[in-house]
């Protein structure tokens, strides 16, 4: 770990001998989007919904005077209640054969779990989550990522490996810092457990041939204190390949959460998830897209073993889901229909639930 903070400090201290800037561009971009949600299933109490949401990014570009090029971005995202983040803010430098090097604060996701990519609207469940929010329930099975912290991150230049080889790395070294952080940020206090104080994430992408694209990551916590039942880390891998009209993708992942000891395996403390989807995508023609995937998702909690016993005693839980997606793309908006069947929603028992949302989005 030494060594690659080293490293960071080495390329960070280069970029920083000639930096005078050419005055930048600036550029704004962004979305407009409204819903219709309809809820259903058993144990399901939400009813009908209509909501609007917009998101702007400000970026900005320039070069400097030893041949380097910079760029900064940041984005005003609406929450719910009707509040708005000025966040996903990052400062990049390219250093024109060496690699890159950034400084990320919400922003510079390194996780593969939607690299698979299937859906006319957006991938899998992850447009409209049933797997829940909160609790013991909380989506940790979609797997960690450097972005949920100020990081820093370096990445291989593009082309310097064969078949299309992406290697990134990224580094956070308070993952008890909050996000939209302003200059001078003095980073929040971190007092290091069985997750950790820190997180390295390595990300590995690959096109070896026409059509085909490939990926993984892996994400570890490290600055642990005390002895662990079991260590705090993630990752993902996918495949996807598109022909003619026709896109495939199939993912595979898990995540596992830092335990101490484990509880006593009764299904009220979820500690690790594994989990695989797999779709298909199909243009009918330039203006409607079709899609369809399915996912299971597979929560386990552990128990303690006995001191009579040889093996420990396990819940295990899965969820399954089903999702359909239709959009039309009309110039300059895109018309959709989305409708997830989920099982065991929330990794509860018994608790079948469908979510079906008619969209209208812009892009501008």
């Amino acid at each position: 770990m030494n060594k690659i903070t080293k490293l960071f400090v080495v390329v960070a201290s280069s970029l920083l001998m000639s930096v005078a800037a050419v005055a930048g561009e600036l550029s704004v971009t962004g979305s407009a989007k409204a819903s219709y949600l309809v809820n259903g299933g058993s144990g399901n109490n939400d009813d009908k919904g209509i909501g609007i949401s917009n998101e702007l990014k400000f970026a900005a570009s320039g070069e400097l005077d030893n041949g380097y090029s910079w760029s900064y971005h940041m984005e005003l995202d609406p929450n719910g209640g009707g509040t708005t983040d000025a966040d996903d803010s990052s400062l990049v430098i390219n250093t024109n054969g060496l690699g890159t090097i950034g400084i990320f604060d919400s922003e510079g996701g390194l996780s593969t779990e939607l690299g698979w990519g299937i859906g006319a609207l957006g991938t899998g469940i992850d447009y409209a989550n049933t797997m829940g929010a909160s609790g013991t329930n909380a989506a940790l099975n979609w797997g960690y990522d450097v972005s949920s912290y100020p990081n820093l991150q370096y990445h291989l230049p593009a082309d310097v490996l064969p078949l299309g080889l992406g290697v990134k790395v990224g580094y956070a070294p308070n993952t008890g810092d909050g996000d939209s952080n302003d200059f001078k940020n003095s980073g929040g206090a971190n007092t290091a457990g069985v997750d950790g104080d820190s997180l390295i994430q390595y990300q590995v992408t690959a096109a070896p041939i026409d059509g085909l694209k490939v990926g993984a990551d892996y994400a570890g916590f490290e600055g642990e204190t005390g002895n662990a039942d079991q260590e705090q880390s993630g990752g993902n891998v996918y495949a996807q390949y598109a022909m003619g009209n026709f896109k495939v993708g199939y993912m595979q992942g898990f995540t596992e959460k830092g335990k101490s000891t484990y509880a006593n395996g009764d299904g009220s403390s979820f500690d690790s998830y594994e989990y695989d989807a797999i779709g298909i995508e199909f243009a009918l023609n330039d203006a409607v897209t079709l899609s369809y995937s399915t996912e299971e998702h597979e929560a386990k909690d552990k128990g303690q073993i006995a001191d009579t016993e040889t093996t420990r005693t396990t819940v295990t839980r899965t969820m399954e889901a089903d999702v359909f997606q239709i959009s039309y793309n009309i110039g300059g908006a895109t018309v959709g229909l989305f409708h997830v069947d989920t099982d065991n929603s929330d990794f509860t028992a018994g608790k079948n639930e469908t979510k079906t949302i008619a969209s209208i989005a812009m892009e501008f």
